[in-house]
């Protein structure tokens, strides 16, 4: 699945912060942090996953924040790897979670399109803080699938170069 082939665009090209506190949402006795529902937006998909990703990563609740990652992930685009894998993301984040090296996450959601009922894409600025709060920007590209048990995972990542970033229409906002 390559996610910079040409989708239909669903909604328009939007800027907005995800930055903010969001209210956990019980489900089969399993912690959600935003609303799975039948028929969602792409909109609304992305952005639960955003506001989902920005709480858990404040609560430094790994199991949670790896909840909203698929266990079939591949992230592409990083130094000196191919790919890396759930095991290598979820040990990453276990480490920095552990050690407080991640102060806090937000997110620059620039376009969104869906390529089916069961996968969404999207483009943004992903804003890092470490715990020195030096920031670290990385422009991404994300495909989120629906996976067996209904929930929305990211299935697929890629940290973009900058030529593919300003392709995309990422703009730095610093």
């Amino acid at each position: 699945m390559s996610i910079t082939r040409s989708h239909q665009i669903l909604t328009s090209i939007f800027w907005k912060q995800y930055s903010t506190t969001v209210r956990p949402v019980h489900s089969d006795a399993r912690m959600r942090f935003f609303p799975v529902e039948e028929n969602m937006n792409p909109s609304d998909i992305v952005n639960g996953w955003a506001m989902a990703s920005c709480e858990t990563l404040a609560r430094r609740d790994v199991e949670a924040h790896m909840d909203l990652i698929s266990k079939d992930v591949k992230v592409f685009g990083l130094a000196n790897h191919e790919f890396v894998d759930y095991n290598f993301w979820h040990n990453q984040v276990k480490e920095q979670f552990s050690q407080g090296q991640v102060k806090s996450v937000r997110y620059y959601l620039h376009a969104m399109r869906a390529d089916s009922d069961t996968l969404v894409l999207f483009t943004a600025i992903e804003y890092l803080t470490d715990k020195d709060g030096i920031e670290h920007e990385s422009p991404i590209e994300v495909a989120l699938a629906k996976e067996e048990d209904g929930v929305w995972r990211v299935i697929q990542e890629k940290v973009l170069t900058q030529d593919e970033a300003q392709a995309a229409g990422l703009v730095s906002l610093h």
